[in-house]
């Protein structure tokens, strides 16, 4: 009957809800016990959604003729979507506790964020539709309710790659990551409940770390010397800023060292119980090393690391040069074929993916990062003996919010100034990498948008594109992703300027574009409507649909 229940020891149930139907059901995988199962929290929807559903068509499944039909639940931006709220019960006295206020609006998200404090309380993260605005609230055990922190970023809060948080049980505080002033930075939260407010005060929150860099994740918490151990991007100014670095700071923002600057790379360490961590860095051009090392950053002595190389790449060149404004330094990534003579000329093809919430230029060489250089740049530079390049220009992350926001509500943008400047400078004193027939670009999915859209806006740099799984009208694809980049409630002026189906008939170039039909994370319609209004521009072009396959096809060894 869509309510929710409780079962005893004999495994006799008893209704906590009698309120919920088909449309108003709880949310799988919503229920949070605390600690000691006495209380628990579950999320019912109160406000059903329009449903919006993703149909695929497999046309070849196997063991039949007949083709398959796929449904899957698939909001798209500016859609009516389900509202939950969060429900109270006392699992003792098997009975809802009627929460005051739960601050549920306009929500995009309602997310746990645990029990805690000696099971008393338990927190969730709010974040409004647009995903300008998010709150942590916090709810005792007889339904009162506020708010402990709240966030407004004009230009949206990344939700899923910035905000973190961890609580201090010795002092009842929680530190907390937030780009409020332009970094993200770490803050410390006062959680003592101020009588008669039911938000936090001007004094509850504080910044620790400076301004300048970007805090990654806090690693470990010392909660009785008051220390926070922290890795970063940028704290080592005369190293590539995506380098991630360890430091450690104490609670008031004093005490702020960085433990491995000695070692140009990008580390990643491991705390053991006896005051020391493990040290392993790397670049993109030099192998792993490691050593262990006690809590003030002194070198004890070398750790064992595997450090072999996989046989299909060879190492990539780091390059750096100022981008559009002749200053600010844009960092990328050179690979050679396998064969390369300098005394050749070589045309040049640039791998693109420039998502605002991350940077995609590879800066280390571990298992992973090695597999993506042999796949994305190796492979297609010694198939094609070409020069392959990448670079996180403006509009990517992790460099402060003045440079992630260049590309804030504008899919045109994408870097392309950044690169395009970055390309030309690489090419100035290496004459092996051949500019004169223009430059080749290929990427997937978000990539495969930009490259699309390079022959639209850049086609006097750009020749040539292979777009795979291509995002290329945003209100064909996800919710969350692209209200958070182009904004909400959908404004079709904005969304038709980053349409790469609205400016087809502008496209000039050689493009290629990709699709697999089965493709459950970008809408294949949205390849096939650029493929409609290429044809109705009279537009030469290559489009291959490939059966049976899902989100991107180009670099798949099955396609």
């Amino acid at each position: 009957d869509n309510n929710l229940y409780v079962s005893d020891a004999a495994g006799v149930e008893t209704a906590l809800s009698t309120d919920a139907t088909e449309a108003t059901g709880f949310v799988p995988g919503t229920v949070h016990k605390s600690q000691d199962n006495k209380y628990a929290v579950a999320c019912q929807i109160a406000t059903f959604g329009q449903n919006r559903s993703l149909t695929l068509v497999e046309s070849s499944p196997p063991g039949q003729v007949q083709p398959l039909v796929i449904m899957d639940s698939y909001p798209k931006a500016g859609d009516t979507i389900p509202i939950m709220r969060p429900k109270l019960y006392d699992l003792v006295e098997k009975k809802q506790i009627e929460i005051g206020n739960d601050f549920v609006g306009n929500i995009a998200e309602l997310d746990d964020a645990e029990w805690g404090f000696r099971n008393q309380t338990y927190r969730y993260i709010l974040v409004d539709r647009g995903y300008k605005d998010l709150r942590m609230v916090e709810i005792d055990t007889s339904g009162n309710s506020r708010i402990l922190v709240e966030e407004h970023i004009e230009t949206g809060i990344d939700v899923s790659s910035k905000i973190a948080w961890g609580f201090m049980n010795e002092t009842d505080q929680m530190w907390w990551l937030s780009e409020r002033n332009g970094w993200n930075s770490i803050y410390l939260v006062n959680t003592t409940r101020v009588e008669g407010s039911d938000r936090p005060t001007n004094d509850s929150i504080k910044q620790v770390t400076e301004n300048g860099f970007d805090v990654y994740e806090v690693l470990q918490m010392d909660e009785k010397e008051q220390v926070l151990y922290f890795r970063a991007r940028g704290m080592v100014k005369e190293q590539n800023p995506y380098h991630m670095h360890l430091a450690r700071i104490n609670y008031d923002g004093t005490g702020f060292k960085v433990l491995t600057a000695d070692a140009d790379g990008y580390h990643r360490n491991l705390f053991h119980d006896n005051g020391t961590f493990e040290d392993t860095w790397s670049r993109v051009d030099q192998p792993l090393q490691g050593v262990l090392r006690d809590l003030q950053g002194n070198r004890l002595h070398p750790i064992e690391v595997d450090n072999r190389l996989i046989d299909n790449i060879t190492l990539p060149e780091i390059f750096s040069a100022p981008g559009r404004d002749g200053k600010t330094p844009i960092w990328g990534i050179i690979v050679r074929p396998t064969t390369f003579d300098a005394s050749k000329r070589y045309r040049v093809m640039e791998w693109v993916y420039a998502v605002p919430q991350e940077h995609w230029v590879p800066v280390e060489l571990t298992g992973p990062s090695m597999a993506e250089l042999s796949i994305h740049y190796q492979q297609v530079a010694d198939e094609y003996d070409v020069i392959v390049v990448q670079s996180d220009g403006m509009g990517t992350s992790w460099r402060g919010r003045a440079f992630r926001d260049v590309a804030w509500h504008d899919f045109r943008e994408a870097g392309f100034p950044d690169r395009i400047a970055w390309i030309k400078a690489a090419a100035q004193d290496r004459p092996w990498m051949d500019l004169t027939g223009g430059v080749g670009i290929y990427g997937g999915s978000a990539g495969g948008q930009s490259a699309m859209a390079a022959l639209i806006w850049y086609s006097d740099f750009y020749t040539a594109a292979m777009a795979d799984a291509g995002c290329h009208d945003n209100r064909l694809d996800k919710r969350w992703w692209n209200e958070l980049n182009l904004g909400y409630p959908v404004d079709p002026v904005r969304y038709d300027a980053a349409s790469n189906v609205v400016h087809a008939h502008e496209v000039n170039g050689s493009l290629l574009l990709l699709v697999g039909e089965l493709d459950p994370n970008v809408d294949p319609s949205s390849t096939m409507q650029v493929v409609n209004a290429l044809n109705k521009a009279g537009k030469d072009f290559d489009f291959m649909i490939v059966p049976g396959a899902g989100h991107g096809v180009a670099f798949s060894q099955w396609y």
